[in-house]
């Protein structure tokens, strides 16, 4: 049976790297340990990230927005709140100014650290948490695919 510290220790390692923070020497997902989300989109404009390549096609903004709240949820749970997620407004957000996309930023960089600081303050893993924590990387690195693929078709 694992231990607790080691199921933290490895959430916590491959959630930095689905968000390009971690300081491994190699990435066990990615390419690299910082090729997750803030390494891919922190050098990108508002034109760019506002872009839909096809209409009614999610922006690379909409996505973020989308993973800000996916975070924010799973910190609610884990503060024992129940909110009810508006999965729709979720997706609102496609396009932004520059300065919109800086506070997108800002806000997705201070949910994921709480997020982190959550797991690791916490050292009780009940299935519910368990099956949560997996759907909050699952489902985050997925968007972060999502983007690249997005970037990649955008960015030739």
């Amino acid at each position: 049976m694992p231990k607790t510290e080691d199921f933290t220790k490895w959430l916590t390692l491959l959630l930095a790297e689905t968000f390009g923070v971690s300081q491994a020497p190699f990435g066990f997902v990615l390419d690299s340990p910082q090729a997750g989300l803030f390494g891919t989109i922190d050098s990108l404009s508002a034109p760019l990230v506002s872009y839909s390549p096809a209409p009614g096609q999610p922006t690379i903004a909409a996505h973020c927005n989308h993973v800000l709240a996916i975070l924010r949820l799973f910190e609610a749970y884990e503060r024992k709140q129940t909110p009810e997620p508006d999965w729709p407004a979720t997706w609102s957000k496609r396009l932004v100014d520059e300065a919109d996309w800086a506070v997108l930023r800002k806000e997705l960089q201070e949910a994921y650290h709480t997020v982190v600081t959550r797991l690791e303050e916490n050292d009780r893993w009940p299935e519910s948490r368990v099956a949560a924590a997996l759907m909050l990387l699952t489902h985050c690195s997925y968007h972060v695919g999502q983007i690249k693929q997005l970037l990649s078709s955008i960015v030739r």
